[in-house]
């Protein structure tokens, strides 16, 4: 219920998010080529696709909650996972962009209205400001909304470069900061989206999730006694908020009674230590011959 709770909770935030990401962007777009700025126009441009991403968020956050059914035995958990993928690499693909166009006004820089640029950029960070705000407890446990938060974060901190460079050329005339601002936002969003698109690949190809060492694991499903070997050993996610666990652990021959309450201690050990929430074990009494052992650990005599 409270998971549930939290999921609406959540898709409302979006919605904010949404809306005013929509406001950025007309006005950003709007003052970009009423002020001859490349840089308002490229924080529209990401603007644009944050608009998108968003909505793209906001869809799969209604999706997880379907149920699962006889052909989608798991729900629908893992369309975050696309979701934050796609955002991903759209935002990479936008930072390339960004620093074509940045290049190439470089060499022939040409003059910037700064006074209004610089009263458009301080608009767009208050609005991305408070998005990213929103969202930021959503980003810390879910990757479908961090990636949306990295997107709203990346527009606030561009939005603050922008504000810089308006003023050094409202004040000074500097206008070739115009394009070398455009370039750094550029960079920055490739460097902040790439680490999303790894993390989501890791995930899509079955990888163990960061941060899990699969011997650690392992030698916690040895150290419970009776457990005499770990083979078999597999983990995994379907999101950022489910992870997968599957093993053979081979033990004395016992009541299936007995097993069930060891199985039951070795997993609460493996949500605590690894929030490991789905972990499948199947209890042996010899290894099974199977050449394709991932991880055998055998205790110790």
């Amino acid at each position: 219920m409270n998971q549930k709770h939290d999921h609406v909770a959540s898709k409302k935030r979006l919605g904010i998010a949404i809306v005013l990401n929509a406001l950025i962007f007309m006005i950003e777009l709007i003052g970009g080529v009423f002020t001859n700025s490349l840089a308002l126009i490229s924080d529209a441009m990401h603007n644009l696709s944050d608009f998108f991403a968003l909505i793209m968020s906001y869809l799969a956050a209604k999706v997880v909650l379907w149920n699962s059914n006889d052909k989608k035995t798991y729900g629908y958990v893992r369309v975050e996972i696309f979701v934050a993928f796609i955002n991903s690499i759209a935002l990479v693909l936008i930072g390339i962009y960004i620093i074509y166009e940045a290049v190439k006004r470089i060499g022939h820089p040409e003059p910037v209205i700064g006074s209004w640029m610089l009263i458009i950029a301080v608009v767009g960070f208050l609005a991305n400001a408070f998005s990213t705000f929103l969202l930021k407890k959503d980003a810390e446990h879910d990757l479908n909304a961090k990636s949306a938060y990295l997107h709203l974060l990346t527009d606030a901190i561009e939005s603050l470069a922008v504000i810089v460079a308006g003023g050094l050329i409202y004040w000074f005339g500097w206008n070739i900061l115009d394009p070398a601002i455009s370039v750094a936002i550029g960079i920055f969003i490739i460097k902040s989206a790439w680490d999303i698109v790894l993390e989501t690949v890791n995930i899509l190809t079955e990888g163990t999730p960061r941060g899990i060492d699969i011997n650690e694991v392992a030698s916690v499903i040895k150290s419970f006694p009776g457990v005499e070997n770990v083979h078999h050993l597999h983990v995994w996610s379907l999101s950022s908020q489910f992870r997968a666990l599957s093993a053979h652990v081979v033990v004395k021959d016992k009541l299936i009674s007995d097993g069930n309450k060891l199985s039951n201690r070795i997993e609460n050990e493996l949500e605590k230590r690894f929030s490991i929430n789905h972990p499948t074990l199947q209890l042996e009494i010899d290894v099974c011959c199977d050449q394709n052992v991932i991880v055998d650990i055998t205790q110790s005599k």
